[in-house]
């Protein structure tokens, strides 16, 4: 397996490195006695054009090893086999940032206040998770949002009433910059953010290397108060 692409910087911010970032590479090397198996063989090619995850790869070393694990537990299915269908996003688990399948987004110029509205949202669930958190809420600061700095707003478009919207947005200290993904109902004009975390779309190791030091899983957040 692969790592994921790039996970900050110029390239990240592109379409090909957004694509990159999401969809790490595997690659599968058959074992030659099995090579001759031409049923086994068209299972495997046809099976690598389709979305799979993590849970299929699992399902595929469980059966390996031939180690008995209750269905239930098992969210995916083993690669040597048909997989089931549909093989969507949400059938197969996948979260809606993590998603390949998506439609091509577009470019909201007048977002109607909508995009800083969404970011000023997301700092305040950054900073809620930062005070609460008994590993950083001392060392690493809060965070104030960026509002002179740009704001960007795609729509992931579709036919639907609710618009689905990924949120780029900009922090202070240090210019820490992130995208997250909001809901937004016009009928009432009400936000919710679907991101369980926002990822960072910059480098930040030096500023947060005391919430490294804790090991945090709050790293990208955290600007620290004190250097270590």
């Amino acid at each position: 397996m692969g790592d994921h692409g790039l996970r900050y910087g110029k390239m990240r911010e592109t379409s090909i490195g957004e694509a990159e970032d999401n969809n790490p590479a595997l690659f599968l090397s058959v074992p030659k006695p099995l090579r001759n198996d031409q049923n086994f063989m068209k299972q495997l090619k046809t099976n690598s054009k389709k979305l799979i995850t993590h849970y299929d790869i699992y399902a595929t070393l469980v059966e390996i090893t031939n180690f008995f694990i209750p269905k239930p537990i098992i969210h995916g299915s083993s690669l040597f086999h048909p997989l089931p269908t549909p093989r969507t996003c949400d059938s197969l688990r996948i979260p809606f940032e993590y998603c390949i399948c998506r439609s091509k987004k577009t470019l909201v110029k007048n977002d109607n206040g909508i995009g800083i509205k969404a970011a000023k949202m997301m700092v305040e669930k950054m900073n809620f998770e930062l005070s609460n958190s008994q590993k950083v809420a001392k060392i690493c600061s809060q965070l104030s949002l960026i509002e002179n700095e740009e704001i960007i707003v795609e729509d992931y478009g579709g036919e639907q009433s609710e618009r689905v919207y990924k949120i780029t947005f900009s922090t202070t200290p240090e210019n820490g910059k992130f995208w997250g993904i909001v809901t937004y109902d016009p009928s009432n004009q009400k936000i919710q953010i679907l991101s369980q975390k926002f990822a960072r779309l910059n480098k930040y190791e030096f500023q947060a290397k005391c919430a490294k030091n804790v090991k945090s899983d709050l790293v990208s957040y955290c600007y620290c108060n004190t250097w270590f």
